[in-house]
């Protein structure tokens, strides 16, 4: 998979994290957008349609939990991964009830987080073809309803 026709948002109001965050992904070819708030986070969301969202729960202006809501309302099929420092069961079970892909605690190792973008990616493009075939397939059947008329 091509990681340069991706393009990431990171959310994450710790400069260090998203300038660590960023130079990591970058070097690995993907497009990179950055956000220190939610409020700017939505904006770049809007304006550049991300493919991925890593997203940090706990942001200055808003809840993290609420904002992986209203980044799934606007884009429900990017594939979302919570980045925190405040790890618990609870913010683990209600990321992945939210539409989240997965959860991973700060720190983490950059192979391992390297790992979950390239997984949470696929599992994106493998969507979009099931979505694509089934467009198909449904095309073809009502042309073939079609020609039997």
């Amino acid at each position: 998979m091509k990681t340069e026709n991706h393009r990431v948002l990171i959310i994450d109001d710790e400069r260090p994290v998203l300038m660590t965050l960023e130079a990591l992904l970058k070097r690995h070819g993907y497009q990179v957008e950055t956000a220190p708030t939610a409020a700017q986070g939505l904006k770049v969301l809007k304006s550049k349609s991300p493919t991925l969202v890593l997203l940090d729960l706990r942001l200055p202006d808003a809840d993290g939990l609420e904002m992986l809501e209203r980044i799934k309302s606007e884009l429900p099929k990017v594939q979302v991964i919570i980045l925190t420092a405040h790890d618990s069961l609870h913010n683990a079970i209600e990321s992945i009830k939210r539409g989240a892909y997965h959860f991973i605690s700060k720190p983490y190792a950059p192979e391992e987080l390297l790992s979950l973008v390239e997984k949470a990616l696929e599992k994106q493009f493998l969507l979009r073809e099931t979505e694509e075939l089934r467009r198909r397939q449904f095309l073809r059947a009502n042309r073939c309803r079609r020609s039997r008329n």
